[in-house]
């Protein structure tokens, strides 16, 4: 196959999967060797093209003379009838116009702003976080996810707020409660009670939910880790034939925490 595979990923009980999709692009040119694929903050596709008769190390030698170091292809992808993103501005800008671009739907530039945030000196951001959180709108459909940039960006300046945590364990939104779950996993030994926390997570009604409660219990060197993990069980349709996903997390766990429960 000469081209970009494409997937349509959707939730599949406590994991993912995925539907192929036409490819992004594809050639019947033997040389084409698409090596990396990324997105640029105006939305558009940029993919290299290696575009070398000499591949890998096995069908031709490593120091082989026609291998081209030099060369390549840059493409750039576009939807013609649709217009391209304006760029956010990111670099040298201030803590509040920084929480605001959190908001916005495009992963990399979230990303870029809380690398931005890293800059500027934590205390000053997390009181502007706990200034900011007062603002966001309660009837917002994303607002759940605007809470859950708060705690990520006190995780990215390790500050535990272990209030806002809970807050989020509790959020009416599954995704949320996972995505904290995972935070708890990695706080676990600078809050109360992380057990007991995640006790009440691994009964959650969403698989996901269960799934990071029990990853997160893998860390643990402890019996009652296990006791927890477990738990997730309680939940399931059909306790003898469990999620896929859930049940191959909590051998794995199991596994981990195996010497602490004999």
């Amino acid at each position: 196959f000469q081209g970009i595979f494409r997937v349509k990923v959707t939730e599949d009980g406590a994991g993912l999967k995925g539907e192929t999709l036409e490819p992004l692009v594809k050639s019947d040119d033997p040389n084409f060797r698409p090596v990396a694929v990324g997105v640029a903050p105006d939305g558009s596709v940029y993919f290299l093209d290696w575009s070398n008769q000499l591949i890998g190390h096995m069908q031709h030698h490593i120091r082989d003379p026609n291998r081209d170091h030099i060369h390549g292809r840059i493409y750039r992808i576009t939807y013609p009838s649709r217009p391209l993103l304006k760029p956010a501005a990111i670099d040298g800008q201030p803590i509040p116009a920084l929480l605001e671009l959190l908001k916005v739907p495009e992963n990399d530039v979230r990303t870029r702003a809380k690398i931005e945030l890293g800059k500027h000196d934590p205390a000053a951001v997390i009181a502007a976080v706990k200034k900011w959180i007062p603002t966001l709108d309660p009837h917002d459909p994303a607002y759940e996810h605007h809470l859950m940039e708060a705690l990520w960006v006190h995780q990215w300046m390790n500050v535990v707020d272990e209030d806002l945590l809970k807050r989020m364990l509790r959020s009416p939104n599954y995704h949320a409660r996972a995505a904290a779950t995972r935070v708890l996993c990695y706080w676990r030994d600078r809050v109360h009670d992380p057990l007991g926390l995640l006790a009440v997570l691994a009964r959650d009604q969403s698989p996901r939910v269960r799934l990071e409660a029990v990853r997160a219990c893998s860390f643990f060197r402890t019996s009652k880790a296990a006791e927890v993990a477990l738990e997730a069980l309680e939940k399931e349709k059909d306790p003898d034939h469990p999620d896929y996903y859930l049940k191959y997390c909590l051998d794995e766990t199991m596994k981990a925490l195996d010497k602490y429960t004999r």
